[in-house]
């Protein structure tokens, strides 16, 4: 099915080389770099109207730190400063070919890892969808609804239908991942996607690769400097799902029983190691250490449950060094998912995991 795939995105370009006759109305930041050795990441994150850096410590980037920036056809843009200092550095206004739109992006640094995640805040990353996302601070958590937005491929789809969004209980606002049917076949039959499940974690996102290879779409990791992971904890709400469990193939199961996920990884960069990806987030040779709640102990309650998990530096081969945190070669993913299997389109449509209060509880190095 792979091989349809370049039918596939020749159409697209076709498409898109007749609308392009007229001036383009986007106004979109493509991709954009800044000065040498100013980042702790090779890639910088873009969503519909902001950007994340993550920058070296003592480094405060500035609009006159842009090395180059990649825009829609024909755009234009213009940096401003930002009048109060905080975490958004500057702005940036693209203005589009046509004259006809104005977008402005917000370029926000992340220096701190967040001391607890309460998933009170959440924002739509795309444009195009209406999807949300939740952030705590600067730094912005991925989930599942960036895959299945382009699964789904509809635009009239409410937050709410996503496999991850918003449970509000009690006054407070939690995450609810949700394992769902899938849409079947999807890009002309390139992927096919019997069942979608609710993930959340910590890392990126590569939109092409979701439809060719789903393990390799997701990319787990952001840079963490902030001591040695010690534990996680938080409080969760389990149910199972009730309708039959779909496996890969899109055959059902009645017997089979499904469980969710909850853990978290630490692990070192490299040359070619930026991200871990879902075919090797369990068994990577880069891996330092990893805390997980066992899928067999996570209870069904009505009401929250606490739970806490070490970090195991003993199974891993490769040494957890202060230094190497110091020189932001570490990166660290928390993980949630609603179907244990998930990430190959396998599951029990309703499972359903609600999390909130999360904390990653670390040493620092007094020396």
């Amino acid at each position: 099915m792979i091989k349809q795939l370049p039918l596939l995105l020749a159409i697209l370009f076709f498409s898109s080389c007749i609308k392009d006759e007229a001036p383009n109305p986007e106004a979109d930041i493509v991709a954009i770099s800044f000065t040498e050795n100013s980042l702790r990441t090779k890639s910088i994150d873009i969503y519909n109207d902001y950007i994340v850096l993550y920058p070296k410590r003592s480094v405060q980037l500035q609009a006159s730190d842009i090395v180059s920036i990649e825009l829609s056809e024909g755009a234009s843009y213009r940096a401003r400063n930002h009048a109060t200092p905080g975490d958004t550095l500057f702005f940036i206004d693209v203005t589009s070919q046509s004259k006809e739109y104005t977008k402005t992006y917000s370029v926000i640094q992340v220096n701190d890892f967040p001391l607890n995640f309460g998933f009170e805040t959440w924002v739509r990353p795309s444009s195009g969808f209406l999807y949300e996302n939740p952030k705590e601070g600067p730094l912005q958590w991925y989930s599942s609804n960036n895959g299945v937005a382009i699964a789904w491929n509809s635009s009239s789809k409410k937050a709410d239908e996503y496999p991850v969004r918003p449970k509000h209980i009690a006054g407070n606002t939690a995450v609810e991942l949700r394992t769902m049917t899938g849409p079947g076949e999807i890009a002309g039959g390139v992927t096919y996607i019997p069942c979608l499940a609710g993930s959340l974690y910590l890392g990126g996102f590569s939109p092409l690769m979701g439809l060719i290879d789903p393990l390799k779409a997701t990319l787990f990791g952001v840079p963490f400097n902030s001591g040695k992971p010690v534990k996680l904890t938080g409080f969760y709400i389990y149910k199972e799902g009730v309708e039959d469990y779909i496996n890969g193939n899109g055959d059902r199961d009645a017997t089979k029983k499904d469980k969710c996920s909850i853990y978290a990884v630490l692990f070192k960069t490299g040359d070619n190691v930026e991200f871990l990806y879902g075919d090797n987030i369990d068994d990577s040779p880069n891996i330092i250490a990893r805390a997980e709640v066992p899928p067999e102990n996570i209870r069904q309650e009505t009401d929250f449950v606490y739970f806490e998990a070490g970090f195991d530096y003993l199974s891993y081969a490769v040494p957890f060094a202060w230094n190497e945190l110091d020189n932001n070669e570490y990166k660290l993913t928390i993980v949630f998912a609603s179907s244990y299997r998930g990430g190959y389109y396998e599951g029990r449509p309703g499972n359903t995991l609600i999390i909130d209060n999360v904390q990653l509880i670390y040493e620092t190095n007094d020396e």
